[in-house]
């Protein structure tokens, strides 16, 4: 019961200010990589760490536009094509 509570509602980030490799989150992703983007944005307000500018003036993405794709063909003419 509380499992499902604590994935949805926050992540626990704790921080090791020497080292932040130390450091540990509760997501998945740090579950996989070992780092994750809450233990750098945590270490960042913190002043532990600074992101480079480089990295901060990169474009985040575009949205998708609403609806179907202009060019959508269907899925049985795509069958046919590919065989």
């Amino acid at each position: 019961m509380f499992s499902s509570v604590e994935s949805t509602c926050a992540k626990v980030v704790t921080l090791n200010n020497q080292d932040l490799r130390r450091s540990k989150c509760s997501c998945p992703s740090y579950d996989k990589t070992n780092i994750c983007k809450h233990i750098i944005g945590v270490s960042s307000y913190f002043k532990l760490y600074t992101i480079p500018l480089e990295f901060k003036n990169l474009p985040m993405g575009e949205k998708r536009m609403r609806g179907a794709p202009k060019k959508a063909i269907k899925a049985l003419v795509r069958i046919l094509i590919t065989t």
